[in-house]
């Protein structure tokens, strides 16, 4: 009985102690270059490559990316790097 309880106690700390789960954040991003319906795919492959996203919407005609990511795999900075590095500048819309 004394093992169930050392454990048990054992196992409430462990949880406790446990860092804080991620918090998952959606980020709208102003994307430049897009001119033509092939630009959105490429915007999407390109920031869906990134660990952490978990969903990417581009629309053209807003010449924007939705961005929905896990906080503690990602941030905002490597989001912008992979439209980037793929040929379309992006960066926070206002």
């Amino acid at each position: 009985m004394r093992k169930l309880l050392l454990g048990c106690v054992t196992m409430v700390m462990v949880l406790v102690a446990s860092p804080v789960s991620a918090v998952e954040k959606t980020v709208t991003l102003r994307v430049d270059n897009m001119t033509c319906a092939t630009c959105p795919p490429v915007v999407k492959k390109s920031l869906g490559r990134i660990d952490g996203v978990s969903r990417v919407e581009v629309s053209l005609e807003a010449k924007t990316a939705i961005v929905t990511y896990d906080d503690a795999k990602t941030d905002v900075a490597a989001l912008i790097g992979a439209t980037t590095n793929a040929g379309y500048p992006s960066r926070l819309a206002e």
